[in-house]
């Protein structure tokens, strides 16, 4: 695996602030890979696919998205004589640019009801006031209310399986949570 990352915090006035960070990762593999020096069949891994994450239940295990971005703006300001704040953020998940081994048709991995991921964008936003001790703030995750798929898992029938169900699979999405709004309270001594 090889890549890079920049990061920065800009003042850009006396009260307003920008972090902006950027990264490339680029995680494959450089080989084919089989299941001994002297098999005949595909490849479990081959050259050039995507390195992903550990499988669990709640995906398929996904590739590092090759390139992500993040942009935070934040206004502090004094409102009724109390230090308070604004703020927002986005973060960039590019799509994947290689195929995982269980999208690539060379390998034996291969599965024809994997896909790629599109790239996602999540949003938030935030606002509060320090009230002595207590530091009091609104915020709303997933502000645009958006819901890509951002993992999947997708079962595979056995021979058996598939003709006893009629060739059906179960195929399982996740996403973001919804729109949600809700109160930070926090207490510093």
């Amino acid at each position: 695996a090889k890549g890079g990352d920049i990061q920065a915090e800009i003042a850009l006035t006396d009260h307003f602030t920008m972090d902006i960070s950027a990264g490339y990762t680029e995680a494959r593999y450089t080989k084919d890979s089989t299941l001994s020096n002297a098999a005949t069949t595909g490849p479990v891994v081959a050259d050039g696919d995507s390195i992903t994450g550990e499988s669990s239940e709640t995906g398929g295990g996904q590739p590092t998205a090759p390139v992500t971005a993040t942009l935070g703006l934040e206004y502090r300001f004094n409102l009724f004589a109390r230090d308070s704040f604004i703020r927002a953020d986005a973060e960039y998940n590019g799509r994947a640019k290689w195929l995982t081994p269980g999208e690539d048709s060379r390998t034996l991995q291969y599965d024809p009801g994997n896909f790629v991921l599109p790239s996602t964008v999540f949003t938030s936003a935030r606002a509060g006031m320090q009230l002595g001790a207590w530091q009091v703030s609104a915020f709303v995750d997933n502000l645009t209310n958006s819901h890509p798929v951002v993992d999947y898992n997708n079962s595979i029938c056995g021979a058996s399986d598939c003709t006893q169900s009629g060739g059906a699979r179960l195929l399982r999405e996740y996403t973001w949570r919804p729109r949600t709004v809700g109160l930070t309270f926090v207490y510093k001594k």
